[in-house]
């Protein structure tokens, strides 16, 4: 009597990110071994990332820091590369850093384009190791707009260049000078300019934790934090009128970079020397069990962190992600904060992009309603459409072209049937969602082989379920359709061959300007004989 075939349904394929961590011989099938260029549904599908669409000409310089300032009532972007600040003129692509005027530019000898921005008072305040710090006034006459702050704390005899700051609880607090790196310098009440007169100080945190550099300031539950390479202390008190005082010293845990502090919720997460941590968990504040949110990744991170220590990130509210860009290596982690892991974690996808388009710097922005990237060819990029899209200036007119990038996930290794028996292999069934015109490339590995055995390919042809009218409507807006059509849910069925005891799976998705997710997966088989 001939046995049946089995029918092994893998509903939760993927749900809970990456994880290169633990052992993928022994490793649930809700994880990955692979995600790139992926995001993950709240319901855990696996879905293409967002494309990302440049918006000015390349300068050929990366753009190495951004910021969104509200310039009496206006939101504008401020971005920087080379010696200079600019502000963003997004309607000329082919001259959006104007290469002069006194108000638009600002020329700072022996900056690198690496700022820390400060939004506070109206003002913002621009913080770079080596130089003097700049601050623009757009209440302040034509000309004038930018300047360099007057006058020093008094125990500053050579150069006053703190690299990192903070504005908050009425005043700018800085760190990192050159001269003084164990000290946090305060400014007089509602004047991030004034180092010296009355209400201004500094915080000597070599009689707190030793020797150790500060390396970034921010703002947590009504208290300071200041982060050193291998210290963090903990201020009460910081408002105007209060009395400053120690609260807590956390030893053996620092900051690797500034850029990483980012507030989510009511957390505050930083990158430290041992993997990505929530500052309320490692305070004990919630008395949560767990400190390490990167312990899926745990030394594939590290690896990266002793290899490059630039490092840029943002959190996208509306999308619920903290991205880490490691802008010397090319690779992003995505830190997906709308669902946890069972180990109560984020779940962790990574991007990748074409050369020189990796993010060097990037913004969550009010005035384009999400993600903005500085790419390290020196171009502005939005997080949009289905294709990476460079910009260029060609006869006096923008020119676009589109780039496919593919999401590549592979599974764990999934056990098939019995133990003892080898499954002969019969068919994969995917059900997917969109990527109409998409091509997916299908690997499979049997039984630990890093060598896979075979590969096919398979076109995306899903039916159109309607469009994506706007406000609603069946009618176009114009003329034009608003928005692309709804493509629904397909079936594909592709012959799998050989067998195996445990089967790993590769899927290859390129983009084709629309959206695909992954919504499930099916094994087909049938028991063979015992090995």
């Amino acid at each position: 009597m001939s046995k049946p075939l089995s029918y092994q349904p893998l509903p939760n394929f993927g749900v809970h990110g990456l994880n290169t961590q633990s052992n993928p011989n022994t490793l649930d099938p809700s994880y990955l071994t692979n995600a790139e260029n992926i995001v993950l549904r709240e319901s855990g599908r696996i879905s293409f990332r967002k494309g990302f669409k440049q918006k000015v000409v390349p300068t050929g310089t990366p753009i190495g820091s951004m910021v969104e300032h509200n310039d009496s009532g206006t939101n504008k972007i401020f971005a920087s590369y080379g010696t200079s600040i600019y502000t963003v003129d997004f309607t000329s692509p082919n001259a959006a850093f104007p290469s002069s005027g006194a108000d638009v530019k600002r020329t700072v000898a022996n900056s690198t384009g690496d700022w820390q921005f400060i939004n506070f008072n109206n003002r913002l305040h621009c913080l770079h190791t080596g130089v003097l710090p700049q601050r623009y006034d757009g209440a302040a006459s034509a000309g004038s707009k930018w300047a360099a702050h007057a006058t020093d704390p008094a125990s500053i005899s050579t150069l006053f260049d703190p690299s990192c700051g903070l504005g908050a609880y009425g005043k700018v607090w800085v760190g990192g000078v050159t001269e003084a790196p164990d000290v946090v310098f305060y400014s007089v009440l509602l004047d991030g300019d004034d180092w010296t007169g009355t209400g201004s100080g500094f915080i000597d945190l070599k009689t707190v934790w030793g020797t150790d550099d500060i390396v970034g300031i921010a703002a947590f539950y009504g208290q300071l934090i200041i982060f050193g390479t291998n210290n963090i202390a903990i201020y009460d008190n910081p408002h105007s009128g209060g009395t400053l005082a120690l609260n807590e010293v956390i030893q053996g845990i620092g900051l690797v970079s500034r850029d990483s502090i980012q507030a989510i919720g009511d957390d505050l997460v930083f990158l430290s020397s041992t993997g990505l941590r929530s500052l309320a968990r490692t305070t004990e504040r919630d008395k949560l069990p767990l400190q390490d949110l990167s312990r899926q990744i745990k030394d594939t991170l590290i690896r990266n962190i002793g290899q490059s220590t630039k490092v840029k990130s943002v959190y996208i509210q509306t999308e619920g992600i903290y991205i880490m860009s490691f802008v010397e290596k090319n690779i992003q982690y995505v830190f997906d904060f709308k669902a946890a892991t069972p180990e109560g974690t984020p779940r962790i996808t990574t991007w990748t992009f074409d050369s020189d388009r990796e993010p060097a710097s990037m913004i969550d922005t009010e005035l384009y309603d999400g993600l903005l990237v500085g790419q390290k060819d020196g171009s502005i990029a939005g997080y949009e459409g289905y294709f990476d899209t460079d910009l260029a200036w060609v006869s006096n007119a923008v020119s676009f072209s589109n780039h496919a990038y593919a999401a590549d996930v592979s599974s764990t290794w999934i056990p098939m049937g019995e133990s003892m028996a080898a499954s002969i292999l019969k068919k994969l069934i995917m059900v997917l969602e969109g990527g109409s015109g998409a091509t997916l490339g299908l690997k499979w590995y049997k039984d630990f082989s890093i060598n896979h055995s075979a590969i096919t390919t398979i076109s995306l042809n899903p039916a159109t379920s309607g469009t994506n009218a706007l406000w609603g409507a069946s009618t176009s807006l114009y003329g034009a359709s608003k928005y692309t059509p709804i493509f629904g849910l397909e079936e594909y069925r592709t012959n799998l061959t050989g067998s195996a005891k445990h089967l790993k799976l590769n899927l290859n998705i390129l983009s084709n300007g629309f959206s695909a997710s992954i919504q499930d997966l099916s094994i087909i088989s049938l028991q063979g004989k015992i090995r």
